[in-house]
This record gives structure tokens, sequence and C-alpha cells, in this order.
């Protein structure tokens, strides 16, 4: 088998998800190496949502490297890393891609010909699925932090200094000690 030259790419979506690149990174290395795929470099946007491609810089590089003609394939952990946007946006970046006969790779679900029907369709849905999970991700997250907002709940991100989160998710006033550094400097 003629070993194929590809790139890798890698993406999570939010820091709180941390193991996840190097799992990719390692799941990549190996269907690369069972499939005859050559990784010649690594892209990736750590802490950037699937669909937010002008905040996705590797992403960008990696398709401009791919239209000219610099590797055979992508690969990727699942299709899903590659993208969450919609079919309209995917066409953007898809069609410098098929222009230049590169192929998509995924550990999932192996390769995805944009130059053939069938895979085409089959691609087509999985990422309106994929998009439109992320949309209703969306709503729920916000209905539920309107939710905690209404109950006085503390909702995201490291609360003010001198104050704590409690298991009720609500602001407290932290020890003592940092509550007289804060009432210095207030008062200073």
């Amino acid at each position: 088998m003629a070993t194929k030259n590809a790139v890798a790419y890698v993406r999570m979506s939010t820091d709180d998800q941390e193991a996840s690149p190097d799992q990719q990174r390692d799941e990549i290395g190996k269907y690369a190496a069972k499939n005859g795929y050559k990784v010649i470099r690594w892209y990736e946007d750590l802490g950037v949502s699937g669909d937010n491609t002008d905040k996705r810089i590797d992403f960008q590089r990696m398709i401009g490297a791919g239209a000219s003609g610099e590797f055979e394939a992508i690969l990727c952990w699942d299709q899903d890393r590659f993208g969450r946007f919609d079919m309209i946006e995917a066409g953007r970046w898809i069609h410098p891609l098929r222009q230049a006969g590169v192929h998509l790779a995924t550990c999932t679900d192996g390769r995805i010909d944009w130059s053939d029907m069938a895979s085409r369709l089959v691609y087509s849905v999985k990422q309106e699925g994929k998009h439109q999970f992320l949309r209703d991700l969306s709503k729920n997250v916000s209905r539920g932090l309107s939710k905690l907002k209404e109950e006085g709940k503390w909702t995201t991100g490291t609360p003010p200094f001198g104050y704590v989160v409690d298991s009720d998710r609500r602001l407290q006033l932290d020890d003592p000690d940092v509550v007289a550094i804060v009432k210095e400097i207030f008062d200073r």
C-alpha cells in the first residue's frame, strides 16, 4: 500500500475537555499507521467551537495548505472535529479541498470522499445532524443558565475575589481574612 501524505486536525470546544486533544492525537496516529497515511503536519484549535470558523486559525491554515495541494487527506477523530457547520458553510471549506483532490478520513467513519455522490449524501446528513446538535445544546444550556440566574445562583466562571460559591451555587463571602482585604481595598 502506497503511503499517502496527510495532515491531522485536532479540535476541542471547551477547556473542560483537556484530555480530548491527547486522545484524538493517539487515535489519529493509530488510524494513520493502520491505513497507510503519513502525517506530515498537525493542526490544532483548542477551546473553539466547531461552527466558529472565524476563530479556528489552524483550521483556516489547513484549508489553505490543502487547497494548494500540499497533502492528500485530512485525518480527524470524528467528522464533528472537522466542523459543526451547516452544509452551506461546509461547502465554503470543502470545495477548495475537493478541487485539490483532498479527502477527509475519520477514525470513526473512515474515508469520506467528497467526489462521490453517495459519500457526499451520507456526509451531508451527518453534518446537518451534528450542526443541529450544537444548536440544540446551545438552547438547552441557555435555558438552564437562565433558570439558575432567576434563582439567584452563580452560573459561570470564577467568582469575584472575596467570594466563594457554596454547594447551592450561591455566592458567599470567603473567609474573614480575605473579606478584610477586600474591604481595605475598597476603603483605599
